[in-house]
């Protein structure tokens, strides 16, 4: 073995190329692989393959040249396949606009019972892409301690702002206290939230026999006697209920001096109401006949007015008397609560300047989402948010794009028809 090196090791020296040395060995019997073996063992050690001499060098290969040229042509082919299939993958990127949504509820009311329903109204603000797409909408009730209490899961297919009514059950096991409902929605592997919280109040059972009125046989309320003074109207003397005080037999003369003068005096309960005047002063009027004893259901529905339908009885106000409605939303001690009323009156009425007096930066840039949405680019400079400043700037962009082509469209010079001269006929007209 260590003379077969040696002899390949001197023979390359002599200039002798790999190939040759390989063609002598085979043909005096050594094995094809034990030459391969040798010579590469040799090649290793001197560090590469000996350059010929320009003498034993034959000319160049046709061979070569033509495999270099092979590969550079593949290498180019596969560069352009590698560019066509980027521009296939991120071209259509660069030119269409991802889904960006935003979404917001409103409560009907501020406290429920157990067993009720949850209603609100959900608006769905879309503003990326115009192409219609489905989202997921999830809606979780948490208690306190964020756990789920009830949830609910839909699909809905979106495709600019859309606006729904909703409502999610309640357990009837649910206990009194303070919850959230919050809203999810998922889309394009994405999520906008929107969440508010309620109360949920004890059942008041109301029985027949407490009820308490004017018929009852009974001394409560404010009465002084039995169904009589107080709310019932009438004065108690003489064992029985009367209508005009012991004592006082007012002629008719007196009592249009004073029933009718507008001013509550004398013994009055309301305006020219009550005591001498006789009726019974409720519901802000006079009326004949004593206030009737209220049943389970009324008392129920009272103790339901609370902030959640107090809000929408003021978006409804908001229509006709916008001012009126902002100053009953004004009233309210809760910044939160304030806050969602002047944004619902803002937008029932059409009127931007109400968000002005929203104190939340977020909940002020959604009370101006509508203005921008339809045009009104004014309110662009008053956004504190950067998303919503980006998406204003946005919309006012395209707007402006649209109204310069279609001023282009409007102004552009009409080509000029020619006129057949008078007496002159065009040829082939005969």
């Amino acid at each position: 073995m260590d003379a077969l090196l040696k002899y390949v090791s001197e023979q390359l020296k002599k200039g002798y190329q790999p190939s040759q040395i390989k063609d002598v060995l085979v043909r005096q019997g050594y094995s094809p692989a034990l030459v391969d073996g040798v010579l590469e063992s040799v090649l290793l050690k001197r560090g590469g393959a000996p350059r010929p001499s320009p003498a034993q060098a034959g000319p160049i290969s046709s061979s070569s040249s033509s495999s270099s040229s092979s590969i550079i042509v593949l290498g180019g082919i596969v560069a352009i396949i590698a560019i066509i299939v980027l521009g296939i993958m991120f071209v259509p990127k660069m030119f269409t606009k991802e889904a960006l949504l935003d979404v917001m509820t409103t409560p009907d009311q501020g406290s429920y019972h157990p067993g009720e329903e949850v209603g609100f109204d959900l608006e769905i603000f879309n503003m990326g892409s115009k192409d219609r797409f489905d989202i997921t909408l999830i809606y979780r009730v948490l208690d306190e301690k964020e756990n789920v209490v009830a949830s609910k899961e839909e699909t809905v297919a979106v495709s600019t702002s859309t606006s729904y009514h909703k409502n999610v059950d309640l357990p009837t096991s649910m206990k009194p206290g303070d919850y959230t409902l919050k809203v999810f929605a998922n889309y394009d592997k994405k999520i906008a939230t929107s969440s508010f919280s309620f109360k949920i109040e004890p059942k008041e059972i109301v029985l027949p026999e407490q009820r308490e009125s004017c018929f009852d046989k009974k001394q409560n309320q404010d009465e002084t006697e039995v169904d009589c003074g107080g709310v019932c109207g009438g004065y108690w003397y003489n064992e029985k209920c009367n209508a005009v005080p012991s004592g006082s037999q007012p002629t008719q003369t007196a009592k249009e001096g004073t029933c009718r003068d507008g001013i509550k005096n004398q013994d009055e309960s309301g305006i020219d109401c009550g005591g001498v005047c006789g009726g019974y002063w409720y519901d802000l009027k006079c009326h004949d006949e004593p206030k009737p004893a209220s049943t389970s259901q009324d008392l129920l529905i009272v103790s339901k007015k609370s902030t959640g339908a107090k809000l929408i009885d003021l978006k409804v106000q908001a229509k006709t008397d916008p001012e009126g409605a902002n100053q009953g939303c004004l009233a309210s001690d809760e910044d939160k609560i304030r806050d969602t009323c002047i944004k619902s009156v803002a937008q029932a009425s059409m009127q931007s300047k109400y968000c002005e007096l929203i104190i939340s930066d977020n909940e002020r840039d959604l009370c101006y989402y509508p203005f921008f949405m339809q045009g009104d680019y004014a309110v662009c400079e008053k956004l504190v948010l950067k998303e919503s400043l980006q998406t204003c700037a946005q919309l006012k962009q395209i707007s402006g794009m649209t109204q310069n082509l279609q001023a282009q469209a409007t102004t552009a010079t009409p080509i000029p028809e020619e006129n057949t001269p008078e007496g002159t006929l065009p040829e082939g007209s005969e």
